[in-house]
């Protein structure tokens, strides 16, 4: 038996037997559709959370990226406009009140519409941009 619920709560039962005998009718083009889409893409993207689970940028969001500080433990938000950001990455960014400039890692990543943003947009200082190998620190021998 299988459920199927939709975000308008309706909910359908389907009951039966996984056979010739209790499946519709048209199930082996459905079938044949479905095993030609993951021979051609693979399973990789299809069952890969951060794939599925990533939510996409509307043109009239803001993004604020979350960072910290040397594996501190308060995080704050940062503009960009760079979509291609993500969790992990190492930014370049202005901080302090000399706006030195910082590396840090990013976090989280949200969205925001104007009216909704944790923050002023003309007070939160924007990322310069995803870090390259010569902005880290060669280590001191």
């Amino acid at each position: 038996m299988t459920s199927i619920s939709n975000t308008t709560k309706n909910c359908s039962t389907i009951a039966g037997s996984y056979d010739k005998n209790g499946l519709p009718e048209d199930f082996a083009d459905f079938a044949e559709t479905v095993f030609d889409f993951i021979r051609f893409y693979g399973l990789g993207e299809i069952l890969d959370p951060s794939v599925y689970g990533k939510v996409k940028r509307r043109k009239s969001e803001y993004i604020f990226c979350s960072v910290t500080f040397d594996e501190g433990y308060k995080s704050y938000y940062y503009l960009t406009d760079d979509d291609s950001i993500e969790i992990g990455d190492f930014v370049l960014m202005p901080a302090g009140k000399d706006n030195h400039e910082a590396v840090v890692e990013v976090v989280n990543i949200e969205y925001f519409r104007k009216k909704n943003v944790p923050l002023p947009i003309k007070k939160t200082k924007k990322i310069i941009r995803k870090c390259r190998e010569e902005d880290f620190d060669p280590p001191v021998a």
